[in-house]
Order: structure tokens, then sequence, then C-alpha cells
């Protein structure tokens, strides 16, 4: 015989089962985390907020929405929110990041507020400077072999169309400074820094891919390995040239030379804004920086006349704010004469470098960073052995992370150099430079 049940045993059993849940556990409760930065709300969608109870034993994760808000549906009890997200603007790598306690008693109606701290780095930035030359076959030393590289230290692609690369005055760092008043540099407080000699833009669109480079060459985009056994090859199709192709009546000195490997799309073009055969780059101890300017507003500060410089020769005044990376280089034989060229507000500390023995100033490698990316793993070089200090004399420097660089890009692995706007922090003097394999 089939047992049927009645409506009334139907109903006994639903109203079992809801207390048998109400038992096992207590209703969620719905919460809104409202992120922040500088005080105002951060509307971005997508962004991965982490809840996490008190105890570690349960977390949850949800994106906000396009308010900047993240709901979640948890049990009452005790948790914090945090968030650690990573994305590049306008030529800026952007990081926010922080955590707030959340209390969860009954219905909440207000959101919790996650204010986050917001650090801001170059997305592309100064990877080497190679300026000193090198030995010649027989006798006397060989430098206009003298470039530059560039790199994303990001993790998405790179618009360099508008970067631009100056220098700030004296070329040299131990030689007379009159921009020094009373000990302190006259700029330091103003909104701009020299621009010397020439203000160096490109003429087409560039493209820089994730942790990746561009080499420029700056007087001779050759082979030069074909005349000076110890020099580099500039030849390479993928590098850029400083040209002198527009400016050839002013910088017409004869190390101004290209191969036809490199197409004209490469070549960067320039104003000088003092007279001179060449681009008076130091041969031992630049102060040589980027920035982010458009073409066009480029070429017009570079020939507005009103807006030069003219305390000692003649500079523009570059836009502070324009500044996106820097490096101040003091020649190892001149240190106690030596002062530096930037204002604070843009760099501090210097790196020494030995003249004529093929060495370059090389970006230092932030490690943590580094072997935090999980794609290195096992991809990293360790043993570093390429910088030049010496512990019997304590002098010369060396990268600190202890990563070989080159070696470890050579296997694989994304590098992320150091920038605290420290040169002498974030670089070392390299025995050798990178692209001389």
């Amino acid at each position: 015989m089939k047992k049927v049940l009645s409506i009334f045993s139907i109903a006994a059993l639903l109203f079992a089962a809801a207390s048998c849940n109400e038992n096992n556990g207590p209703k969620p409760v719905e919460i809104t985390v409202q992120l922040t930065s500088d005080n105002v709300a951060l509307a971005v969608e997508g962004i991965p907020v982490e809840l996490v109870e008190a105890s570690g034993a349960a977390t949850y994760t949800e994106n906000t929405d396009a308010s900047g808000c993240a709901i979640f549906k948890v049990p009452a009890g005790s948790y914090s929110a945090s968030v650690a997200y990573k994305t590049v603007a306008d030529g800026e790598k952007l990081v926010y990041s922080g955590s707030v306690n959340v209390i969860v008693e009954g219905a909440v109606a207000d959101p919790f507020v996650l204010a986050l701290n917001k650090v801001t780095s170059p997305q592309i930035i100064i990877k080497e400077l190679y300026c000193t030359g090198c030995p010649k076959n027989t006798t006397g030393n060989y430098t206009d072999d003298a470039y530059i590289i560039l790199y994303n230290n990001s993790d998405v692609e790179a618009d360099a169309s508008d970067i631009v690369i100056s220098l700030v005055q004296p070329g040299n760092g131990h030689a007379t400074n009159k921009y020094y008043v009373d000990d302190k540099l006259l700029y330091e407080n103003e909104n701009w820094i020299l621009a010397y000699s020439a203000i160096w833009w490109f003429k087409e669109q560039v493209k820089i891919p994730a942790y990746s480079q561009i080499v420029i060459a700056i007087f001779g985009g050759i082979d030069h390995t074909q005349t000076v056994t110890a020099s580099v090859n500039l030849s390479d199709p993928s590098y850029y040239w400083m040209s002198n192709t527009d400016i050839s009546t002013t910088f017409k000195a004869a190390k101004y030379s290209v191969s036809n490997n490199i197409p004209t799309s490469h070549y960067m073009t320039t104003y000088p804004v003092s007279a001179g055969t060449a681009w008076v780059l130091s041969n031992n101890s630049p102060a040589l920086y980027i920035g982010k300017m458009d073409k066009a507003a480029a070429e017009a500060l570079s020939k507005d006349t009103e807006n030069y410089e003219k305390t000692s020769l003649t500079n523009a005044k570059f836009p502070k704010a324009n500044v996106t990376d820097c490096v101040e280089v003091w020649s190892a034989a001149n240190i106690e004469k030596s002062k530096v060229r930037f204002s604070a507000d843009l760099n501090s500390g210097h790196v020494d470098l030995t003249n004529n023995l093929g060495h370059s100033v090389y970006r230092n490698v932030d490690k943590e960073a580094t072997e935090e990316l999980a794609e290195n793993a096992g991809k990293i070089v360790y043993n570093y052995a390429g910088g030049t200090f010496d512990a019997a004399t304590n002098s010369g420097s060396t990268d600190p992370s202890g990563i070989d660089a080159e070696a470890s890009i050579a296997a694989g692995a994304h590098i992320i150099y150091k920038d605290t706007n420290d040169s002498g922090k974030d670089f070392h003097e390299r025995t050798k430079a990178s692209i001389k394999k």
C-alpha cells in the first residue's frame, strides 16, 4: 500500500528543513566595501577585493563595480578587507594597496571604506647608459659609440612616442657649476630643470613591449667593432639613432654616422639650443634625464628663446613635471670635485663611472618584485659578477640584488628594475656594456 503525504506533513518537513538550515549557520549579511584613493572614490571596475575571516578559516573575493564598490554576502563576524592592484595610466605604473578591518554584526547599511595608498613610478626607465668609450686597438680611447637603453619596466606595452631625452649643465659633474648660489642649486625650488644643448624626440610612433627595451645610438649608429674591437655594434635594425640629418648644418661632427640597417623611421631629431658640432654628452659624467612631451611641444620649447636660461651658456627650461627618470653620473676620478646637478625633488645620489674602459652605468634589479613574478620560477640567475666592486679597496659598485639581469632575461625571466629616484641606489658601474655579448 502506497503512503501519501498530506499537505500538513509536507509543511512540517519544510519547516524542519528551514530550522535545520538556521541551526547550521547564521544567515549571510550583505556588505559593501568602497575603494578610495586620495580621499575620493576609486571608481574602477574589476579590481579584486579580498575579504578574510579573522581566524583565516574563510576567504571571499569579489570584484568592484564601476563605482569602485565590491559587494559581499558573508556571515556575521570579524574580517579584513584588502587590495593589491597594479595598473598603468598615462605612462606611469600605479600600485594601489591597503586594508581595513570589517566587523559584520546584523544588517550593515553603510559601506566600509578601504582607503588605498597609491605609489607611482614611470613605466619607461633608463636601463643603461654607455658613454665613456673604450680602448682603441692600439693606443688611445674611442668615444663615438655611446648609447642609451630605455626599458619598459611593466607588464603592459608602453607607448614611448612622447619620450624626450636631454641633459643638465654642466656636462661634467666635476666642472665649475655656476648654478650654485650659497651652496644651493639656483633652480632647486623652481618648476623647471635645465635642458642643455638639445632636447631629442622621436619622429615616429614607438612602442615597447612589456619587459622589453629599445637601444638608442647617440653618435654612430654603426658597427663600431669593425674598427675598434673593444667597442659595440650599434647597427642592429631594431635600434634607434639620434640623427643629425635634419640639423647637419649645426651638428656636423664626423662621428655622426649611421648604418643602412637602421630604418629612417628609427631616426630621432632635435633643435640645437646652443652652439656646437655635436650634442654635448659628457664622456665621463653626464646628468641625463628622460621626460614625456609630444614632439610639437618639444620643438616649440626648444625654439622659444624667451624660455632660455643663460646663467651659464644657453639652456632651455624644461618643466620638472614632465621629467620621468634621471641618472646622475660622477667621474670616479673626480668624486671630490663633483656636485649634483638635479634638484632633490627629481633625483638624489649619484653613480660613479670609470672612464675609457668600456664600462657602463646599469640599473639595479628590484629583487623582491622580480622574485614575486610567478612566471620567473626557475628562470632567475643569481651570483651576479658583472659589477666593479672590489672588496680589497672598497671601491667600485655592483647590483646588491645579486641577480644577473641579462643572464636571467636570456633564460626567459622578466626583470623589474629598482626605481627610488636615487642614482646611487638605482644604478651600479658595470664592467661590460650589456649589448656586447
